[in-house]
């Protein structure tokens, strides 16, 4: 950037040639014939449209161009029709290019234009046009020479840090698609659990029936076989009324937007007990123990940490059957740490490696992206981490992964701020 400055502080300006030869002063750096410097300087044009901001030149010709004479003094052309038509052409041309580029970067272009909202500019571009302004050349002094190093290097540092944002910016907008993904399919959700919610009672009723039926199967044989089938049905259909009821009850405490403080043990043990059945189909011990039970959390809304505890359970799940642990094991508790209410939860799963132990909270970083075969804990998205980070964040908490307890192997602690704690 130095050099093309320096390049353009020499040879910058529009020139005109005529017969092939240079016709002064047009160019020449104390020459605005196209009054741009003019403009620029009188803030009618708002971008850098200076004359050392353009390398180029007009070629005239005697016979294509006869209209245009030089002066006697050879200095310059006659400013007759043609010659104002000429400097209206160049300058309309330059103007309209450099006007191309300040839209490209949606810069505002002169005072005229109303109703402009421009982008923030960076901060690495407005020291590269500060370092440009400056015009350091070798006979520049050494205090002007270190400024100019200095600036230098706070562009590159800011640049740098643009960067950066910009990544963070693109991995943003990839969160936020995925989000606006998600709610579509809450909806979706919303909409199942209300009708399995009104399915259950009549499936059940007409199971009832189905079952007092088999039993007055006189064929032995052919009842036992009718039996095994009845238990399979029963065992699908507990399961979907599980997750069903679950839903049911997670999307009707949605309804309302009220936060509330709300009672850890609670919580847990709602949770434990809508669970309990399926955990005992899948031999999985489940354990709570809140101390003291009477921990309330900050004014929060219900289904987030209900959100929580989910994203939990399902991963421990995934981590223990991948791992084919014999002996799998659930414990929640909970406890007060300072102004924090502490949520652990634990598994007899191989836990996270610890080189991955901050990036599980990255969004889309998973593991688990195959399809499970199981009906609660399905495949991952690598949002689950993340959306709980989100929650624990958003009231003045924090999530990680910790050392498990003896018979344990994987642990993660949800911390959020404790009722008359709120920040």
């Amino acid at each position: 950037m130095t050099s093309a400055a320096e390049l353009g502080r020499t040879f910058g300006g529009i020139r005109i040639y005529r017969n092939g030869f240079r016709v002064l002063p047009y160019g020449e750096a104390a020459d605005d014939w196209l009054e741009l410097d003019k403009d620029v300087s009188r803030r009618d044009l708002l971008i850098p449209a200076n004359n050392r901001n353009f390398f180029g030149h007009v070629e005239l010709g005697t016979e294509s161009n006869p209209l245009f004479e030089e002066t006697s003094s050879r200095e310059g052309l006659l400013e007759n029709e043609a010659y104002v038509e000429l400097k209206q052409f160049v300058r309309d041309a330059v103007e309209w290019s450099a006007k191309r580029v300040a839209a490209a970067r949606n810069r505002k272009q002169d005072a005229g234009q109303r109703n402009f909202v421009p982008e923030p500019r960076r901060p690495s571009e407005y020291l590269r046009v500060v370092r440009e302004n400056m015009e350091i050349s070798p006979t520049s002094s050494p205090d002007a020479v270190q400024t100019e190093r200095v600036l230098a290097k706070a562009e590159a540092i800011a640049t740098e840090f643009e960067q950066r944002v910009e990544e963070l910016q693109s991995a943003s907008l990839e969160y936020e698609e995925m989000l606006r993904l998600l709610a579509s399919l809450g909806l979706s959700i919303s909409v199942f659990g209300h009708e399995v919610k009104g399915a259950r009672d009549a499936l059940r009723a007409r199971m009832d029936l189905l079952e007092d039926a088999i039993a007055a199967v006189p064929d032995l044989q052919h009842k036992k076989a009718l039996e095994r089938q009845f238990v399979e049905l029963k065992l699908g259909s507990d399961r979907m009324f599980d997750i069903g009821g679950y839903i049911a009850g997670l999307m009707s405490t949605t309804e309302s937007r009220q936060l509330r403080p709300l009672s850890v043990s609670g919580a847990l043990q709602r949770f434990a007990t809508q669970f309990n059945e399926y955990m005992t189909r899948q031999n999985i011990e489940f354990e709570v123990v809140v101390n003291p039970p009477t921990l309330r959390t900050t004014p929060m809304h219900g289904s987030e940490l209900d959100s929580v505890l989910l994203n939990f359970l399902t991963n421990a799940i995934k981590s223990m059957r991948s791992a084919r642990v014999k002996e799998r094991k659930v414990r929640m508790d909970a406890r007060s740490e300072g102004q924090y209410i502490v949520v652990g939860f634990e598994d007899t799963g191989p836990g996270v490696a610890t080189a991955d132990r901050q990036r599980v909270f990255d969004a889309f970083f998973t593991t688990t992206m195959a399809a499970d075969d199981d009906g609660v804990s399905g495949p991952g998205t690598g949002l689950g981490l993340k959306i709980v980070s989100d929650i624990a964040s958003s009231y003045g908490g924090s999530v990680s992964v910790e050392d498990a307890s003896p018979g344990y192997g994987c642990r993660f602690e949800f911390r959020v701020l404790a009722m008359g704690e709120e920040t």
